[in-house]
């Protein structure tokens, strides 16, 4: 608890370059040596520890490989072959995703480690306005529910109930009144339904003293329906992924990066000003037993003052959405599903939305209004037609539920339609 607790206040000192470049190295270096994985993957590559000098080094040379490649390896070579020799796996602790990318990945973390990921939690939490005496609950997935998970808590200081997405709506909601619960952070989705439980059933729900969603993207219409329906006094979002623990978290205006635990760098990057929009990979600081180095979320970010990378002080003004959300056109071009994204969440009356394609050029699109009238429904699909134009055809169906997927999440692009790399059209 005491090496948390450390952690936990270091948090607040701003992270130094050279700290964070030497560190880098130093995991790049061990990866080298001692993973079964990196070091087969950097002997393809044609590469050794010999060719990274500097931070711009792992950017520029060291290879960029996808979570699906990751989790895929794990599958196929076992626990074993991502984990640095060193370390005994029985000895570590197991950490598992949702698998709502379609596989479930395992990160194994030493003890040292797991304080590290808690007291980094909780300092993106507290930034973001929890404090110790509020009743906390987390809607986290279901290997992460657990009784109690803080010695903290024997002292009635931050006590967290935690939630998962396979339980009943009902049941948690009883849970909340019961546990008299005024916190709430987690996953973004099922908070959603929670919010839609208590209009479906008439209840006012607590007013919130903090609520704070994340795990995945989250758009203005989500937004609104959180602010008006638990009506939190502080309210903030995170960023983060299985692999890495939270990345970044928002509290005013853009997710503040911590440089401490996570360092991050766009592919393909485009400019336009002090904004710049790319990939987004990700390279864990603390985690030594199984490295995270240069992973491609799969996520497309803004961000802040890219130029200024290297010295810490660039920030993420918005996740964008998925870099393979896209719909295809007859001709194999593609258009952006942030587009859509941008024009859909606009509408003050849009509660959700969902678009699937199955074929090329054609597409149907779920949509759920707040207020579902004539008027709201032309004014909607005026605008799909006048970004779609002639390009793809689509069919709009009015819903009164959009369910989660199976790992707890809500994609909003659903594509089975694969091509070739053409070109992406920003409409």
């Amino acid at each position: 608890m005491f090496d948390a607790l450390t952690r936990y206040i270091s948090f607040f000192r701003s992270a130094k370059p050279s700290d964070v470049e030497s560190t880098i190295l130093t995991r790049v270096t061990d990866a080298c040596r001692y993973v079964p994985f990196y070091r087969e993957l950097l002997k393809t590559a044609g590469l050794s520890s010999n060719d990274f000098v500097c931070l711009q080094d792992v950017i520029d040379k060291f290879p960029k490989i996808s979570t699906s490649q990751y989790r895929d390896a794990q599958q196929n070579y076992g626990h074993e072959w991502m984990i640095d020799e060193r370390f005994d796996i029985n000895h570590l602790k197991q950490d598992r995703s949702s698998g709502s990318s379609g596989v479930p990945v395992s990160i194994y973390r030493s003890k040292s480690e797991v304080n590290f990921n808690n007291a980094k939690t909780l300092y993106h939490l507290t930034k973001g306005g929890l404090r110790p005496w509020h009743r906390v609950m987390a809607v986290v997935p279901p290997m992460q529910v657990v009784k109690r998970d803080s010695n903290l808590q024997r002292f009635g200081i931050f006590r967290r109930y935690t939630v998962d997405y396979q339980m009943s709506a009902d049941d948690i909601l009883e849970k909340i009144e019961s546990k008299k619960i005024n916190a709430v952070y987690g996953q973004k989705s099922f908070l959603l339904v929670l919010a839609d439980r208590y209009g479906e059933l008439g209840k006012v729900p607590p007013t919130l003293k903090f609520l704070m969603p994340g795990a995945e993207r989250i758009d203005e219409a989500s937004r609104r329906a959180f602010q008006r329906v638990f009506r939190p006094e502080s309210y903030g979002e995170f960023y983060g992924a299985t692999e890495t623990g939270i990345i970044a978290s928002c509290h005013h205006q853009d997710y503040e990066v911590n440089y401490h635990g996570s360092f991050f760098c766009l592919t393909d990057p485009v400019s336009d000003g002090e904004l710049t929009r790319g990939g987004i990979c990700v390279t864990s600081l603390f985690l030594q037993a199984q490295p995270v180095i240069m992973l491609n979320l799969g996520d497309v970010v803004t961000v802040r003052n890219y130029d200024k990378l290297l010295d810490l002080k660039a920030s993420i003004v918005s996740i964008d959405g998925r870099d393979n959300d896209y719909l295809v056109c007859d001709d194999g071009s593609r258009i952006a599903g942030a587009t859509f994204y941008t024009l859909l969440q606009t509408f003050s009356f849009m509660r959700q939305f969902r678009i699937i394609q199955e074929r090329p050029a054609h597409c149907r699109i779920l949509i759920r209004l707040i207020e579902d009238n004539d008027e709201n429904r032309r004014l909607v699909e005026e605008k799909l037609k006048g970004l779609l134009s002639e390009r793809i055809a689509f069919d709009v169906e009015y819903v009164d539920v959009i369910d989660m997927d199976n790992g707890g999440k809500t994609k909003i692009l659903v594509s089975n339609v694969n091509v070739p790399s053409r070109s992406v059209c920003e409409t």
